[in-house]
Formats: C-alpha cells, sequence, structure tokens
C-alpha cells in the first residue's frame, strides 16, 4: 500500500520567536559583537580539546580575540604562579606577561611584532587582545600565537616562552577595508555554502557541522602550498593573500576536506551484527575519496597547465600590438 504524504508549509521564523527545533531568538548586544573567541571542536558530541583551534575575523574590523590559555590536554592553565594576578603600578615591573603574534601562514622570514594580552582572570588563564583595524586590513589565514613569555631571561631581543598556544586566524574579506584590497581566500561562509555545511540542519544524519573553522583553515592554505611547491618554480609564489585564481582555489579547498573525511572513515570503519541487524555506518570513506580525488586531480591539472604556461611566457615573452585583437573586434561589431 502506498504512503501518501501531503506536504505542509514551514512554519515563519520571526526574531525574538521560536524557530522549528524550539529554539529561542532573542536579541542580543551589540557591545560584544567584536570580541572573538575560538571555539572547541566537538566529534560525536563529545569536546576535543588538543585540536587546534580557529578564529574568525572580517576585514578591516576592530576585533577582540578573547583566549584561555591550556595546556598541550586542553585543561586551563593558572597565571597566578607567574604573578599576573596582582596589578600594582607601585611594584617593579613583572617579567612575565602573555603575549601575541600574528603571521600570515605561507611567510617566509620576518618576525611580526608581539601584541601584549591583557590579563582578564589569571586564575583560569582568561586573557584578551585587542587588534586595531589595520592589523586586520589584509585577509588571508594567518598563524596565531599565544605565549607566556619571560622577558628577564630574553636570549638579546628574543624572550623566553614559557608556554603557548598555537591556532589559525582567517581574516576573510569585506567591503569595509580602508586599503581597497580585493585579495583574500574564499570566507569560511562561502565555503559552506558550497558544501551546503552551513548548519547542523543541512546533515540529517550527523546532526553536526561536518567542518570545524580550523580544518577549512588548513583546507584553505594547502592548494595554496601545492602551487609554490610543484614543478616548474617560477617567479609566481603566492600567500594567502596573494593567490588570484579564485575558481580553482575552491575546488581545491574542497578537495582537502573531501581527504580530511576520507581519512576519518578509513580509521573508524567498522562493520558489526547485533540482533539480526549489520550495522557499518562508517563506510564512507570510497565515496569521500572519490569525491576528493575527482576534484584533486582537477587542480593538479589546472596548475600545471597554468604554470607552464606562464614559464612559457616568462622565456620567450611577447610584444603586445594595437593590431592584435583588431579583426576579431570587427567581427564582434558585425556580429552583434
Amino acid at each position: 500500500m502506498p504512503v501518501i504524504a501531503t506536504p505542509t508549509p514551514h512554519p515563519l521564523v520571526t526574531c525574538c520567536a521560536n524557530d522549528a527545533s524550539g529554539q529561542q531568538f532573542t536579541p542580543v548586544s551589540c557591545a560584544t559583537q567584536n570580541v572573538i573567541s575560538a571555539p572547541i571542536s566537538t566529534v560525536n558530541g563529545a569536546p576535543n580539546f588538543t585540536r587546534m583551534r580557529a578564529i574568525s575575523i572580517t576585514q578591516g574590523q576592530c576585533a577582540v580575540i578573547s583566549w584561555q590559555l591550556h595546556d598541550k590536554d586542553g585543561r586551563p592553565v593558572d597565571l597566578t604562579p607567574a604573578g599576573l594576578d596582582v596589578v600594582d603600578p607601585t611594584l617593579p615591573s613583572n617579567p612575565f606577561k602573555v603575549t601575541l603574534r600574528l603571521k600570515e601562514q605561507l611567510a617566509l622570514g620576518g618576525s611580526p611584532a608581539p601584541l601584549d594580552a591583557v590579563i582578564d582572570d589569571a586564575a583560569t588563564g582568561t586573557v584578551h587582545v585587542n587588534l586595531t583595524q589595520a592589523m586586520t586590513n589584509v585577509p588571508g589565514i594567518y598563524y596565531g600565537e599565544m605565549a607566556l613569555i619571560n622577558t628577564a631571561a630574553q636570549i638579546l631581543s628574543q624572550p623566553c616562552v614559557i608556554f603557548s598556544n598555537t591556532f589559525s586566524v582567517v581574516i576573510s574579506r569585506s567591503t569595509f577595508d580602508s586599503l581597497g584590497m580585493a585579495g583574500g581566500p574564499p570566507s569560511i561562509a562561502e565555503i559552506r555554502l558550497h558544501l551546503r555545511d552551513s548548519s547542523p540542519s543541512e546533515s540529517f544524519l550527523l546532526d553536526n557541522l561536518m567542518f570545524d573553522d580550523a580544518e577549512i583553515a588548513l583546507a584553505i592554505a594547502r592548494p595554496v602550498m601545492y602551487w609554490n611547491e610543484i614543478p616548474p618554480p617560477i617567479d609566481a609564489v603566492f600567500s594567502t593573500q596573494t593567490f588570484p585564481y579564485r575558481y580553482h582555489w575552491l575546488e581545491g579547498i574542497c578537495a582537502n576536506l573531501f581527504m580530511m573525511v576520507a581519512e576519518q572513515f578509513r580509521r573508524n570503519q567498522l562493520s558489526y551484527s547485533a540482533a539480526g541487524m549489520t550495522v557499518d555506518d562508517q563506510n564512507k570513506e570510497a565515496s569521500y575519496e572519490r569525491a576528493a580525488q575527482t576534484r584533486w586531480q582537477g587542480y593538479k591539472d589546472w596548475v600545471r597547465a597554468t604554470k607552464a604556461s606562464l614559464n612559457l611566457e616568462g622565456c620567450y615573452g611577447e610584444v603586445s600590438s594595437t593590431y592584435r585583437y583588431s579583426a576579431y573586434s570587427d567581427a564582434l561589431r558585425v556580429r552583434f
């Protein structure tokens, strides 16, 4: 007997009302919208405290990075033994302090200027760093490092690092930058839209986001790494700030994300039977590997062809002429 389903309209969701899942929408203050913290990744609903984290900032944003210093196992670090819980201008200067350094992820050489952090709660290792608009004006993927340092034990101008936390900082493109720069990588929102991973509701079985921001940040950088390192070596060496090829970059990002998923399913795949039922829900490696290789092969073919073309052009050069497109232009005028 066939099952007949009658479609019904989706309930409209308005501000300050419940959505279809019962989530309450209420207004939030604009005062803290520029305070950015790194979310902790979850795997199957369990927090993953040891995974590298990522912070997403908009280009030109006067952002505040809020951070909780932690050890390699993700446990908060108490900063009171370093005397950072005492703020008294009459006391001698404390050689211990927390600083942040940001550096474009593929940049070679150079030492970015450190930014001193403000201690919010020394007992829980909570600090914040104020970023100016100038610091976020260039979109790209950055390597961030928040460190507890001892300036008294420094060698020359290099401070002694007691311990540090590393994370990715994604600065997405915006029309509100002061430099008028149009470069930078696709935004995390664009990548999620392309992969239909903007909300847990788009993954019916997973009921969670497929990728976290740290995975996307790594996937953004990897296609540019491949371009820079694959022969032939040419002068066109790029960073995540300057890579100009939009379409193929997005395809390379998706390929790398699918490779990560394939690796996860390869490690966790286990078929088992219980109570007359067979469960094999992690047997998805082949489909993700196939999708990854299809996109990655297309990206690799494009890189080789483009670099070969640029290499030949650099070798032989060309001389432009005003007559170069005259016949074609005349044909267009006649046709249209």
